[in-house]
């Protein structure tokens, strides 16, 4: 078996890097760095796969790419006993499949769009003020999810934890996560994990 997961430094692929930690897989990992100038992906990625972007999983030749389509392949293949997601039928399936999606959709995109919204200047915008409404909404439904449960698929960790987990740090980082938030306590039972502890010392070297 040949597993090659085709990450970009300080970027979401991190999160593929850490699931496949979790699943105690082998793999060899391919470094890319950002172009300097305009911090995007080198033009080498574009060479695996036409978009041109980060994480890129080539399993025996074969190439995923999109964050969430590569974590569903690896549990697909490599978590028959559901450590890591959920099993048919299970209660919690729902929710895993809603936060493992919003981690790249409706929950993910007000946070993706401060990025761009401070790199272009945009912060004195309506565009600016709108998201910041969005980026309100989504932490409201975060929160009341880990309000809820101490996971967000449920009482177990999960790879929806792993998804959501590269925004939420980000935002930590930036001072977007308000004091007594249970943000916070996840993060601190997310970070207790070796898993993610092997993650940090591979992004090291980012």
């Amino acid at each position: 078996m040949s597993l090659t997961l085709h990450h970009l430094n300080r970027s979401r692929s991190e999160r593929l890097i850490w699931l496949m930690e979790e699943l105690g897989v082998d793999y060899d990992l391919v470094r890319h760095k950002r172009d300097p100038q305009v911090n995007l992906a080198p033009a080498a990625l574009g060479d695996i796969h036409p978009m041109g972007k980060a994480p890129l999983l080539v399993h025996d030749g074969q190439v995923i790419a999109e964050s969430g389509a590569i974590a569903l392949y690896l549990l697909e293949h490599f978590d028959p006993e559901y450590k890591l997601h959920p099993a048919p039928k299970s209660a919690n399936r729902a929710a895993f499949f809603e936060w493992l999606h919003g981690a790249e959709g409706a929950v993910f995109l007000p946070f993706l769009m401060n990025t761009y919204i401070a790199a272009t200047g945009l912060e004195d915008s309506l565009l600016s003020q709108y998201m910041a409404g969005e980026r309100a909404k989504a932490l409201s439904a975060i929160e009341a999810r880990l309000n809820a449960s101490p996971w967000f698929a449920g009482d177990e960790f999960s790879a929806a934890d792993i998804m959501m987990g590269f925004q939420l740090e980000a935002a930590e980082e930036r001072g977007g996560l308000p004091e007594g938030s249970p943000v916070h306590g996840w993060l601190e039972r997310v970070r207790a994990r070796d898993g993610h502890k092997r993650m940090r010392a591979v992004t090291a070297e980012d």
